[in-house]
């Protein structure tokens, strides 16, 4: 990596360096490059082992910074002096955090003069922390959006620059949601960005009294209980879709048959027949489609995943579900 020139007095770009990691990093990154605010260099997470076969695999902001010719940084250690120095020489006027996955230590956020911008999926001071977008598909919230804030020490703790909402229509699911929500972050950060920049804009403290706290999933928290609704299990499955995913164990009681099998729910749908039997036990609606009962209506399966099996509709699972009377879903 050379060393930046010093800026041109004429030159009204500002020089940015942009943290980030996965897709919702890349598709904001991806509106600063499309509206003449390119990074001078993005700051991503290593490589890592993916997929089956644990293949070292770059992120999705490093493939495309790639692609885009822009230096690529991605250090292990964001205190080790030899990474500050390779950013002080960059000379960065401000930085842009999206998904990155890591905190900034003051002595990295002090460098910027114009602070550091970071694009969070929720409106602050709802929703801080990993998990923003699960948690308002999971609460069944009407709305979500986007809030610009500067990073301070605290997480998602800094002043306002702007926001926007945007609704969550029925049925949607986290990666729709995830797209439409990075799509809108790019849009607000490039109308923003400059106005912080030229000092046409006033942060405003959250009202940290309102704040609200997301959890890191893990895949215990995609077990299926039955004995919800169907609303909250449908929820369930539309919010954990890409992470952690939702399952059941499919129960066979008869002598000869495996005891315990797991399945994932890939998607679902509620239906508008009340449940006719106990949580869990599977049947089919009226219309013919695969249903499991809940505490009060039935939820149609409409794509399921056995145990190293592919991904089948709900009518192809059907026949071989329902010929064993007593199988149903724990």
């Amino acid at each position: 990596m050379t060393t930046p020139k010093p800026k041109n007095a004429m030159d009204n770009t500002p020089r940015i360096i942009f943290f980030g990691t996965p897709d919702f990093a890349r598709i904001v990154l991806e509106h600063l490059c499309a509206h003449d605010l390119p990074p001078i260099a993005i700051v991503t997470s290593p490589d890592a082992p993916a997929g089956r076969g644990r293949t070292l695999t770059p992120s999705a902001v490093k493939v495309y910074a790639q692609s885009r010719a822009i230096s690529v940084l991605g250090p292990t250690r964001l205190k080790d002096e030899v990474f500050l120095s390779a950013i002080r020489k960059l000379m960065p006027d401000i930085f842009v955090i999206a998904s990155y996955g890591k905190f900034l230590p003051q002595t990295l956020l002090d460098i910027p003069p114009h602070g550091a911008i970071n694009v969070h999926p929720s409106l602050l001071p709802q929703y801080r922390g990993p998990s923003p977008i699960q948690t308002a598909i999971l609460n069944g919230d009407p709305a979500t959006g986007v809030t610009l804030m500067l990073t301070d020490a605290e997480m998602d703790h800094g002043p306002i620059l702007a926001y926007s909402t945007c609704p969550i229509a029925n049925g949607t699911g986290y990666t729709k949601l995830h797209d439409q929500l990075a799509d809108i972050g790019g849009r607000l950060l490039v109308e923003t960005l400059p106005k912080r920049i030229h000092g046409d804009i006033t942060p405003e403290k959250q009202d940290h009294t309102k704040a609200t706290f997301t959890k890191l999933f893990t895949k215990a928290d995609g077990r299926i209980d039955w004995h919800k609704s169907a609303k909250e299990i449908d929820r369930q499955v539309r919010a954990f879709e890409f992470w952690p995913t939702t399952w059941t164990t499919l129960v066979h009681p008869e002598v000869g048959l495996p005891e315990i099998k797991r399945v994932k729910i890939i998607s679902a749908r509620v239906a508008d027949e009340a449940s006719p039997a106990e949580p869990g036990t599977i049947t089919q609606t009226k219309n013919g489609d695969l249903a499991v009962c809940t505490k009060d209506n039935l939820l149609i399966i409409q794509t399921l995943q056995g145990e190293g099996g592919k991904e089948i509709s709900g009518t192809s699972a059907l026949n071989g579900l329902l010929k064993h009377d007593l199988a149903s879903f724990d």
